[in-house]
């Protein structure tokens, strides 16, 4: 009887041990574990990043999430499932992340017997600023400086325009007309015909005066 009992023990223990070996590495097989986390743990990042992602090793249920810490713990985007992917979960911060180091924190619910597990990974973005022109110190040279001279600074002649002319040479004042030297040429030939004229007829006169023989 005794024999019977701790045969029987025995093959409960080994339906048992069965179970655990054949049950429990299913259960650890059944959850959704990060494979490929983008930008990778630890990266470096050098351009602007706009999309962070994870790659799992089964299909998620739609519970579960993707989010996005900066360094002080602001929560700066979140994410889920990929419409497209059931392995993948995505994440989109509204503008291209700055300088800085950020977290993902990962929790995948397994589509397949809602198993739950958290992964956490970190990167940093260290985008090089861009380099700026330097004003220039050269001060503009100076169309001219002198326009009375004509020379620029810079010492090369400048001939000036003619409405500068016009401003700079003094204005000539009217000459006044002088009447008297024409009144004296228009007199001077009509008293010379009057003077023959009164010659010619005194020549005449005597003329005829004069006695006949």
């Amino acid at each position: 009887m005794r024999a019977r009992i701790g045969g029987s023990r025995l093959r409960a223990a080994f339906v048992i041990a069965c179970f655990v070996v054949l049950v429990l590495p299913g259960s650890a097989v059944a959850h959704a574990e990060l494979v490929r986390p983008i930008p990778a743990d630890g990266e470096t990042v050098t351009a602007p990043v706009t999309v962070i992602s994870g790659r799992y090793s089964e299909d998620m249920a739609a519970n579960s999430k993707l989010q996005l810490l900066d360094q002080n713990g602001t929560t700066v985007a979140t994410g889920g499932v990929d419409p497209e992917d059931d392995r993948r979960m995505v994440a989109r911060p509204a503008s291209p992340l700055g300088n800085g180091t950020y977290t993902v924190k990962s929790t995948t619910v397994s589509a397949e017997d809602g198993d739950i597990d958290r992964k956490e990974w970190t990167f940093s973005v260290a985008i090089a600023a861009t380099p700026t022109a330097a004003p220039s110190s050269a001060e503009p040279t100076p169309i001219c400086t002198d326009l009375c001279s004509g020379q620029p600074s810079g010492g090369e002649s400048v001939t000036p325009s003619p409405a500068q002319s016009a401003s700079l040479s003094p204005t000539a004042s009217p000459t006044p007309s002088d009447t008297s030297g024409g009144s004296s040429d228009v007199l001077l030939p009509i008293l010379a015909g009057l003077a023959i004229v009164a010659i010619g007829a005194g020549f005449l006169l005597n003329r005829n005066r004069a006695p006949r023989v």
